[in-house]
């Protein structure tokens, strides 16, 4: 199989000078500084024979590639540069140069009027793209050439294309866009990402078509079709446009909607995204969601959906008596007290509110195992309402759950998980975290710091921890369960 480059993100800025330095060392065979080049004479048909070099961003280290030991792909058969742009004399040019060896392309490029002049004064500070070979995508070049009109471009489809599978999609999706600079050629650099899907749950052995969608209605859908393997699972690649938010995208596999994240994720150009997700029927219940998590199924899409006091699910506008959300879903256990735990659910509301940690001075000795919250709180309710309001209120919220669940109040690192699903620890996925479940600002954890003081969860300032005793903040208590 041949290899081809897939490119490293970094700054043009920062490489330009060493890629000159390299390309004007050039020798003087270099076609760049040929006789036929400099010299030639555009007559009627206004057509100029080029040959370029051409360097790319990097060593391409940042993307994995085909050729897993080089890290990089090479330029091979079928690669041509799609040049385009405009000059005081020539007017308006382009042509598509074909790749021919190393880093040399050669081709035609058609002015609109007559020139008489070199290659690099025409070239200089115009553009050219990449187009791998089998390139899916539509519009690469259209020239329109009569007495009156003269026009050619890229289409703006360039970047959005669709691979039947990831090694296609390194070879035929890696977009690349680059300036011509005199004396060296075209140096290009990563303007696209490559999403890399595997969709499981379909029919086995069945062909399929998978529909990228964003929320603008007049940008067309990028899609294609793929047949599922004897498992049912679909595998494809997807280019998008670099600093493009997944967030605006939805993706349909075989009629099925999928869920791709739950907030803002800004892609970079030059990187592939492996992304897993399951198109099997939506479960409707905390053990339906339980038995696809233990079946390996990607659940995450589950997060933030609605839960009822008979463990039903739903992702919005739940039937029955709404008691939480399904904050967190894991593979292995989220509670290390109820084990095969594979859910944790967050309360809807409020066990308590200004309440007391309790026990001030003394310390509990609870296990170092911050997975625990429900040992800790059964521990620290043990020792009664006075002792330790906040445990004894999460202990006893009176919210019905499915038979088997018990409430209690989560650890430091639960806390720290269920906001970890809304991207980390900075005030923007904290804040969505709070939106999403209703919260407020401080929430008690389980988890001891010392005798003095133990930790809460803030939406404002994150995790930390206060004085379990202390009256001058309002702490609040919200229950979890494990199932």
């Amino acid at each position: 199989m041949r290899t081809k480059n897939i490119f490293k993100a970094l700054a043009l800025a920062m490489l330009m000078p060493a890629m000159l330095l390299t390309t004007a060392c050039s020798s003087e065979d270099d076609a760049l500084n040929n006789t036929a080049n400099t010299e030639n004479t555009i007559n009627k048909g206004y057509a100029l024979p080029v040959t370029v070099n051409v360097t790319r961003e990097g060593d391409a280290a940042t993307r994995a590639t085909y050729n897993e030991s080089t890290r990089k792909l090479e330029f091979s058969e079928g690669d041509k540069l799609f040049v385009e742009g405009s000059h005081e004399k020539a007017d308006r040019f382009a042509g598509t140069l074909t790749w021919q060896s190393g880093g040399t392309f050669s081709g035609t490029i058609y002015t609109e009027s007559p020139y008489e002049g070199t290659v690099d004064d025409l070239l200089d500070g115009n553009y050219a793209t990449l187009l791998p070979a089998g390139y899916k995508s539509y519009d690469y070049l259209e020239i329109i050439e009569d007495e009156n009109e003269y026009e050619a471009h890229l289409g703006e489809n360039a970047y959005n294309s669709f691979a039947t599978s990831k090694k296609l999609g390194v070879e035929q999706l890696s977009y690349e866009h680059g300036e011509y600079t005199i004396g060296t050629g075209f140096v290009l650099e990563p303007r696209n990402a490559i999403l890399n899907f595997t969709i499981t749950g379909l029919t086995a052995s069945t062909k399929v078509t998978a529909t990228l969608s964003d929320d603008e209605v007049w940008t067309p859908d990028i899609e294609g079709e793929v047949t599922t393997d004897g498992s049912g699972n679909a595998t494809f690649a997807i280019g998008l446009k670099g600093s493009s938010d997944l967030n605006e995208f939805s993706l349909t596999v075989a009629g099925n909607a999928i869920t791709l994240v739950s907030s803002s994720k800004v892609l970079a150009a030059g990187k592939i995204y492996n992304i897993t997700r399951s198109a099997a029927p939506a479960a409707t219940s905390l053990s339906e969601l339980k038995t696809a998590i233990n079946g390996g199924t990607d659940c995450s899409s589950y997060i933030g959906w609605e839960v009822n006091s008979a463990g039903a699910i739903a992702k919005s506008g739940i039937s029955g008596t709404k008691i939480g959300y399904v904050a967190l879903v894991s593979t292995s256990d989220v509670d290390a007290g109820v084990s095969g735990s594979r859910i944790l659910v967050l309360a809807n509301a409020d066990a308590g509110t200004s309440i007391l940690w309790g026990s001030y001075g003394t310390s509990r000795g609870l296990t170092a195992d911050d997975l625990n919250g429900y040992s800790n709180t059964n521990t620290l309710q043990g020792y009664g309402s006075e002792a330790h309001p906040a445990a004894y209120a999460a202990w006893n919220y009176s919210a019905a759950i499915p038979s088997g669940a018990h409430w209690f109040m989560p650890t430091k690192k639960q806390w720290e998980n269920m906001r970890d699903v809304y991207g980390g620890s900075n005030l923007n996925n904290r804040k969505a975290m709070e939106s999403a479940y209703g919260i407020g600002d401080n929430y008690w954890t389980s988890t001891e710091y010392n005798n003095v003081r133990a930790y809460r969860f803030s939406t404002n300032g994150g995790l930390q921890y206060y004085v379990k005793n202390g009256t001058s903040g309002i702490t609040n208590v919200r229950a979890v369960f494990a199932y």
